[in-house]
């Protein structure tokens, strides 16, 4: 894997602008559709086995093998789909993930905005939204209020994938522009059934708040500071199906959540230092 050939596409004076001014960028079609395939396959062996143990358990008759990758966990599994949790990471520990993290384009994007070796951070997320499910609404947030406020100075940049396209029916993300330059800000523990973390809503500016629909391919890129969210899924079958990878500025602390080893470092790309391979890193796991 780390014998990609890097294709040179530097981000824009304007997209770099844009990143420093606004804390996010939308880049379209940076992902290979061979890499959306290969995780798309990732979480159907996933999506198998929960419904092979609902089936187990008496729960389901029909497992639904004829259908779609896009509709078949809501057709079949339902809200019963809620007692296999919100986001899968040991489950989707696999080549297909690994590989998504070395998609080129977006690993040039990635050492621009750090400024040095692309190195990978541990943490990633499935993240499969039913429609009408309340369990998948993921409130005003930064990622760093998971990481702690050591990540104030750390430059932990999330990219938010669809696996299927998203708009503000389905669950897409907002964004609020300019955010990242609050710091860190307090978060709580929301009241609902996700029990994510959010923020108060009087740190939400109306007019700063940017909707990012998506087509599959595109990528999401935001600071671990930029206060972002989930909106709700209310239409069709159709799982709202994506992944969020992140990265870390070779140096900086990765916040509270290590590897297994905490020396252990996931070199993505570098001209000096030696490339992690896939056996290290699921090893990790």
């Amino acid at each position: 894997m780390n014998t990609h050939e890097r294709q040179v596409a530097p981000l824009s004076p304007e997209q770099m602008h844009q990143w420093e001014n606004d804390g996010y960028l939308l880049l379209k079609g940076v992902i290979p559709e061979s890499t959306i395939n290969g995780v798309r396959d990732s979480f159907s062996c996933v999506v198998d086995g929960i419904i092979r143990q609902l089936k187990e358990d008496g729960i389901i008759e029909d497992e639904g093998v004829e259908l779609p990758f896009e509709t078949r966990l809501a057709q079949v599994a339902g809200e019963h789909a809620n007692r296999f949790g919100r986001s899968w990471r040991n489950q989707v520990a696999t080549f297909e993930i690994f590989d998504l993290h070395y998609a080129p384009l977006l690993v040039d994007a990635i050492g621009q905005l750090t400024g040095t070796d692309v190195i990978g951070h541990p943490v990633f997320n499935a993240r499969p939204k039913l429609p009408g499910q309340q369990l998948t609404v993921v409130p005003w947030h930064q990622d760093s209020g998971y990481f702690g406020t050591v990540s104030e100075t750390s430059l932990i940049p999330t990219v938010w994938i669809p696996l299927v396209p998203v708009d503000e029916t389905n669950g897409c993300l907002q964004v609020v522009a300019g955010s990242h330059r609050l710091g860190v800000v307090d978060h709580h523990t929301e009241e609902r059934e996700g029990k994510f973390l959010e923020v108060m809503d009087e740190l939400i500016e109306d007019s700063r708040i940017v909707t990012c629909p998506m087509e599959v391919r595109d990528a999401l890129v935001f600071h671990n500071l930029t206060l972002h969210r989930s909106l709700p899924h209310t239409t069709s079958e159709i799982v709202r199906w994506a992944i969020d990878i992140r990265y870390l500025r070779d140096g900086d602390h990765p916040g509270t959540i290590y590897w297994k080893d905490p020396d252990f470092k996931w070199v993505i790309h570098s001209e000096t230092q030696h490339l992690t391979y896939f056996l290290e890193w699921r090893e990790m796991w």
